[in-house]
């Protein structure tokens, strides 16, 4: 490589440690156009081992990573420029943080004598992100030394080891001085290098996935159980959903699924649970002597509920981040099983009707939820989840934005058996599309987004980035007329600021903006054109934006319906 002179020591600096990230297992990068970041940014471009997505809005780009790692559990880099650039990562990086989700941060930054002088574009970025990264490294101004250089592919190294073994976020922040900019032999030599480079293939090199054994005292207390429950949240990682199985089996066990926990379909998994136990006749026969809980806290207000009611019962926590976390603070007792854990061979108390008591309630549901699922016009919510639900298969991936969408999968879809996640870190409505887009970019096959009107408009920037993906993407828009969740709360009786303050809904035309963004719109408000369309284009490449003029007052009457469901009544 030629001299490595003032010119072209940035470069340099950031290529050894573009190389250091790619030998750690590495391979995305998502990257925000800037001045600051120049040198970062030539270098991954440099480097043909890394898939490269570029996208403007650095709040959209951050969603964008965090479903790239969502869908796969390894690191994805972003690059950004300094000052408000990196703050505006803010939302995903808490999001990764509280859900365990693998990201690296790479932020330029101005060297520390521009700092607090008042330079454009500056700010205080050190720990900008407070406690909620894993790790954080001032990486200093590039040096010429073999000590500098070592330190800096050090530096990569733990930042992806930390951020897999945590799990979470990694934090790097460099200061870059002027010239940004290598000149075109230099560059030119390390395309080359990198292009050595890119032809092996190297191991991740965070510790071995081995299981856990839990306690004998585990066993011991699990041992008498007769009617014992799992309860399985969002976000339980794959190799996880095996050991709950076969507990399941293990101790003839109802496993309580939420959208978005992935447990696959079998003669222990429950669902409907949203609507049959909100009945206290139903919940109360229905008591559990002890609750085994995996993956984050319950989205479902219902299931909350119930484990509250029993908060006397002997509850054990499953965690797979560095976060132990209880929602309803009844957990008894807590253990680590990111890697799965190792199911205890000894004869245990089952008592054979218990499952078949859940299966009966949930038979019992479904069939009177099929009863109220009646088309109508316009459209209600729910007639839309239960439709389209039926209609996604297991090949296909599911993204369910917050608010009613997540609920109403699990009140009114059919999602057992299928591939669905969520963003429950922080339940946020931001950055909803660009996630989906993530999921798209990595998953590569056919997947559907339910989002409501509110939170598409909210992360509109990523209409930019569905331009590039390939894969069908078919977007539910539920058009409701403003954020119909509030309609649950009290505020919804103050009728004079109820509907300008909080359900604030909006004059768009999103027809238009698809046009702008070069995106297939479709209007969708009679029932009869639901399936006809999905069946158009769940195998068509590209997005496709279904916009359903849904009705709210009556899409909360369908709800209010099964929220209030009594077998007695039927």
């Amino acid at each position: 490589m030629p001299d490595r002179d003032h010119q072209n020591l940035n470069f340099y600096w950031s290529t050894r440690f573009v190389r250091s990230l790619y030998r750690s297992g590495v391979q995305r990068v998502v990257i925000s156009p800037g001045s600051r970041s120049t040198s970062l940014t030539l270098a991954f471009a440099a480097h043909p081992g890394f898939d490269k997505t570029i996208a403007i809005d650095e709040r959209s780009a951050a969603f964008t990573a965090l479903g790239m790692s969502k869908a796969d559990k390894s690191p994805t880099c972003l690059v950004c420029t300094s000052g408000t650039a990196v703050a505006n990562y803010y939302p995903a990086v808490i999001e990764a943080a509280q859900t365990g989700v693998p990201l690296i941060v790479l932020s330029a930054d101005r060297p520390s004598y521009l700092r607090g002088i008042g330079a454009s574009q500056t700010i205080d970025q050190l720990k900008i992100f407070g406690d909620y990264p894993v790790f954080f490294h001032e990486v200093g101004e590039p040096r010429d030394d073999d000590n500098s250089m070592n330190r800096l592919e050090l530096a990569a190294l733990q930042a992806v080891t930390k951020s897999m073994e945590a799990p979470g976020v990694s934090h790097l922040n460099f200061p870059f001085p002027k010239p940004f900019e290598p000149d075109n032999d230099f560059l030119k030599t390390a395309e080359i290098d990198n292009e050595r480079q890119a032809k092996k293939k190297y191991q991740r090199t965070f510790s071995s996935q081995q299981k856990t054994k839990l306690s004998p005292e585990f066993w011991l207390q699990i041992s008498e159980a007769e009617q014992p429950i799992i309860v399985a949240g969002p976000d339980i990682p794959k190799v996880l959903r095996k050991s709950v199985l076969a507990l399941a089996k293990q101790l003839n066990a109802p496993i309580l699924a939420e959208p978005g926990c992935n447990i696959p379909s079998s003669k222990y998994t429950i669902t409907g649970f949203d609507g049959f136990l909100r009945n206290s006749a139903i919940s109360e026969s229905l008591y559990p002597d002890v609750i085994l809980r995996f993956g984050r806290d319950p989205v479902s207000k219902t299931l909350q509920n119930y484990l509250k009611n029993y908060a006397d019962v002997q509850q054990t926590r499953f965690h797979t981040t560095h976060l132990i976390t209880d929602e309803n603070l009844s957990a008894d007792s807590h253990y680590f099983v990111k890697y799965g854990f190792e199911v205890s061979e000894m004869e245990l108390n089952s008592n054979k009707d218990w499952i078949r008591n859940w299966r009966r309630y949930q038979k019992e549901y479904y069939a009177s939820k099929e009863r109220l699922m009646f088309p109508t016009s316009p459209l209600t919510d729910g007639y839309i989840f239960h439709t389209i639900s039926e209609q996604i298969e297991s090949k296909h991936f599911t993204m369910l934005s917050n608010s009613f969408p997540v609920r109403d999968m699990s009140l009114f879809g059919n999602y057992e058996g299928k591939e669905m996640y969520v963003n429950r870190g922080t339940a946020g409505i931001d950055g909803i599309l660009s996630t989906t887009v993530g999921l798209s970019k990595v998953l590569n096959k056919a997947g559907v987004c339910f989002i409501g009107d509110i939170a598409f408009l909210h992360d509109s920037n990523a209409l930019l980035l569905l331009q590039q993906i390939k894969t069908p993407l078919i977007i539910i828009l539920l058009n409701n007329g403003g954020g119909t969740i509030f309609k649950m709360l009290p505020v919804s009786n103050y009728k004079k600021r109820y509907s300008e303050y909080f359900e604030t809904p909006q004059q768009v035309s999103i027809a238009a903006m698809c046009r702008a963004h070069k995106i297939d719109h479709t209007l969708i408000s009679r029932p009869e054109q639901l399936i006809p369309s999905f069946e158009a284009y769940i195998e068509r490449p590209g997005v496709h934006i279904f916009e359903c003029i849904t009705d709210a007052e009556d899409s909360m009457e369908l709800r209010r319906q099964l929220w209030n469901y009594s077998p007695d009544s039927e």
